[in-house]
């Protein structure tokens, strides 16, 4: 098979020849005497595109390192045809530029920092580099980024080289050549050289722009995600857009914005924290209020309630029994305390008499039990009320 797409990873339709086809009944797979069409391999997708009516689905690599074509079982491809063959090219475009881009920051971070790659993925919405390090600092990456896109601006060859294995090996490339007998050397001119048999832009500066996106642990690895060429730059405006919308809202700089939203985190658990010592009081106060006429009640919360509320206050009783029902448009909420002589009664009993009502479901343990059940109306609220005194006090 003559692969075009090494000769000229530009081109985008061939006319080519039908050699084999074979059905293995999810798809038919084809292969021509020529291709441009790239197979899945090293971390790059295979190509997409047309082989004449029929939609390539996907492009695999053979044994010996042809390209098979996928296309759906149902199309019709016969030995000896002749097809015109095109490539889907922004599909290819794109992860052209992604792996040109992949072999600059990996490049760039051994030269820059010693760190190396241990593993690559190339997807729809980002480009990931997992590291061999356990942690990569901020600052380190921020270099990294900058370094990587005053090169962009620079533009810099993509060239490429077969030589012996014996040969490539002598030049010391930062990462093993993993494949026997002659290699393909992609180098990134001044910058990079590694042992690849993917398809790369022309020029760096076809890259346009690297931006970072986050970082996480993966199998002890520090991974690293990015994203390069439009879809960077897509990013980078609408983050200016969202950083110029702060900075309005805030009404400081953008160096500012960090310090403003921590400061108003501060503000709000600060007030979440009032707003809960304050609700804290007004069911102490409740609580006693329903508890003035003897030691059982039965009491209603709002739905932004906190029951623990509720059942803290049980410390300030010797005896107590207690319902707390909070009906939600989903469910029902509901707490139970049976502290000093009601806790002869029993929760286990109390359920079965009053709570299975409504599929209570939730335990506890002396004197506080809590748990939740079916949403309830406000007539079967007040027969539970109702059942809950007449257990306790019976």
């Amino acid at each position: 098979m003559q692969k075009i797409y090494y000769q000229n990873p530009y081109q985008k339709s061939i006319e080519c020849t039908v050699l084999e086809v074979s059905n293995n009944g999810k798809n038919i797979e084809v292969i021509t005497d020529k291709t441009i069409f790239y197979p899945e391999c090293g971390g790059q997708p295979g190509d997409r595109g047309m082989l004449g009516p029929y939609e390539v689905l996907d492009t695999r690599k053979t044994p010996d390192g042809s390209s098979v074509l996928i296309l759906d079982k149902d199309c019709s491809v016969n030995v000896g045809q002749t097809y015109h063959l095109v490539l889907n090219w922004d599909h290819r475009y794109r992860y052209m530029t992604l792996h040109t881009c992949q072999h600059l920051l990996s490049g760039m971070m051994y030269s820059m920092f010693g760190i190396g790659t241990v593993a690559i993925h190339m997807g729809e919405e980002y480009l990931t580099i997992e590291t061999d390090q356990e942690n990569v600092e901020a600052l380190t990456i921020g270099k990294l980024v900058r370094a990587v896109n005053e090169k962009i601006g620079e533009g810099h060859k993509v060239l490429y080289h077969e030589m012996s294995h014996e040969d490539a090996e002598a030049l010391g490339m930062r990462r093993s050549i993993k494949v026997e007998g002659n290699v393909r050397i992609v180098e990134i001119q001044d910058i990079d050289r590694i042992a690849c048999g993917g398809v790369h832009v022309s020029d760096i500066s076809e890259i346009r722009l690297v931006t970072f996106l986050s970082r996480e642990i993966i199998r002890g690895h520090m991974r690293l995600y990015f994203r390069c060429g439009i879809d960077a730059i897509n990013d980078a405006l609408s983050n200016s857009y969202y950083m110029d919308g702060l900075t309005h809202l805030l009404n400081c700089k953008a160096s500012m914005v960090n310090f403003k939203v921590q400061e108003l985190i501060q503000d709000l658990a600060t007030s979440r924290r009032m707003a809960s010592e304050a609700q804290k009081k007004l069911v102490e106060i409740e609580v006693a209020k329903a508890l003035g006429e003897g030691p059982v009640a039965c009491m209603i919360a709002k739905p932004e309630d906190d029951l623990q509320h509720y059942a803290q206050c049980a410390f300030g009783y010797t005896d107590m029994a207690l319902l707390v029902l909070c009906p939600e448009e989903e469910r029902t909420r509901w707490l139970v305390v049976l502290k000093g002589k009601y806790e002869k009664y029993g929760f286990k009993d109390l359920k079965q008499s009053v709570l299975d009502r409504i599929n209570a479901k939730g335990g506890g343990r002396v004197p506080v039990y809590q748990g939740t059940g079916r949403a309830c109306e406000a007539s079967e609220i007040k027969s539970l009320e109702g059942e809950f005194k007449a257990f306790v006090q019976g």
